[in-house]
């Protein structure tokens, strides 16, 4: 091969991966183009203790050192179980409308919680199902009042690990709930609901629900492969 065909080879290989570099940073920009609404929206995010308490958080009863009157806490914002008190007690977290026309509201399909179960996953009645943390994101029409889950979580049913880290692990866990939904703020009322369960205050463990989030699951860009790393050459 002559020095000049090598020149002319190397020149078209240069070119070929400049114009592929050209073309992943022009997708590249498009796409951080689109992302921008859903970044700009952001996530949205509450801490159970700042949230609205149902009328069972409170005890009716005489109280006392071990049975308050408050059956919650709030400690660092979370929520979890005061003094001996058993059985459940529940938040509701509005979620506020972002304000963001477009396609901005529908990028919002995960839910996810950071939350502490101690005895981890278990079926009703059997091993595993003494503690409980349940999160559901619901809606309410405006029209009608009639109530809607969308999605929910429930540390019985669904853990963050193997299954070393789901049986009578009493760790703080998060996970991520995938969901698809077009939040519709002109028709309808959203509001995520955490629960805690407790069946027995055995050894002092509780439950406990750290934060609650909506957010969109990222945009991964995965370039196609350029011609000086094996791709296909331009002629």
């Amino acid at each position: 091969m002559t020095d000049g065909s090598l020149l002319r080879n190397r020149g078209r290989r240069v070119a070929n991966l400049t114009a592929a570099m050209l073309g992943v940073l022009a997708l590249v920009g498009v796409v951080g183009g689109l992302a921008s609404p859903a970044n700009a929206q952001g996530s949205w995010s509450a801490l159970p203790g700042s949230c609205a308490s149902t009328d069972n958080n409170f005890y009716n009863g005489t109280p006392s050192n071990d049975y308050p009157v408050a059956r919650f806490r709030v400690p660092g914002g979370s929520i979890a179980f005061n003094g001996f008190h058993d059985g459940y007690i529940a938040v509701i977290c509005s979620v506020d409308n972002p304000r963001d026309g477009g396609t901005a509201l529908s990028r919002w399909n995960q839910l996810q919680v950071t939350y502490r179960d101690p005895d981890g996953m278990g079926l009703p009645g059997q091993k595993g199902s003494e503690y409980q943390a349940y999160v559901e994101l619901v809606r309410v029409s405006k029209t009608t009042g009639t109530w809607e889950k969308i999605t929910s979580f429930d540390s019985n049913l669904q853990c963050a690990g193997g299954p070393s880290l789901c049986q009578a692990d009493n760790t703080t866990k998060n996970f991520t709930v995938n969901f698809t939904h077009t939040f519709d703020f002109d028709n309808y009322a959203y509001a995520v609901y955490g629960r805690l369960y407790r069946a027995l205050a055995t050894f002092s463990l509780t439950p406990v629900i750290y934060q609650l989030r909506l957010q969109a699951a990222p945009i991964v860009v995965q370039p196609g492969p350029v011609a000086e790393f094996g791709g296909p050459a331009t002629q």
